[in-house]
């Protein structure tokens, strides 16, 4: 057994980091290129339905795919709302306001196409009311029998990656005395 003074400790220490520092700022440089945004962005939704919301459906595609990632459908009788969550109905108090559901997806980023229906083909509307949906701060309603319109994600940094940089800058910042 050896004894082992404070200074000696402080060295063992500083000199471990410093022999360390190269590996943890190329882990967080690798880390923010190869999973440099997070996977998902939560984005809120709100579909406000006119008073013949059965005829509603709309779809979620991203840009240039064919397969929606989130949609709204009629199944029976009731709304269904995929690849969305947290659902809330807010009941209308015009007899032409059927209501407003809103929720939230969770998206990555890109580009985003929105396609919506109205099965009798006079719109989102009734009397005095006009339905539409808004996802994020993009939004759109159907005149017709058909509208669309499209927005952006924009990613943000993945969590692990930040942590990685910070403690390569922290490991980094130490200097030897």
């Amino acid at each position: 057994m050896y004894l082992i003074c404070r200074d000696q400790i402080e060295k063992r220490i500083e000199d471990f980091i410093m022999k360390k520092r190269f590996m943890l700022t190329a882990a967080g440089a690798a880390a923010t290129g190869i999973a440099g945004t997070a996977s998902a962005v939560v984005v809120d939704f709100n579909h406000g339905l006119d008073r013949w919301a059965g005829e509603h459906s709309w779809q979620l595609y991203t840009s240039g795919s064919s397969v929606a990632v989130a949609s709204m459908y009629i199944s029976g009788s009731q709304l269904m709302y995929a690849g969305c969550s947290s659902l809330s109905f807010i009941s209308g108090t015009a007899s032409s306001h059927f209501g407003n559901v809103t929720g939230v997806m969770d998206l990555a980023s890109g580009t985003y196409n929105v396609q919506m229906q109205d099965a009798y083909g006079d719109g989102w509307a009734w009397n005095s009311y006009q339905g539409g949906l808004t996802i994020g701060s993009a939004s759109g309603t159907v005149s017709a029998s058909s509208a669309s319109f499209s927005f952006t994600v924009a990613g943000v940094p993945a969590p692990g990656a930040l942590a990685l940089l910070g403690l390569a800058g922290v490991a980094g910042s130490r200097r030897r005395k």
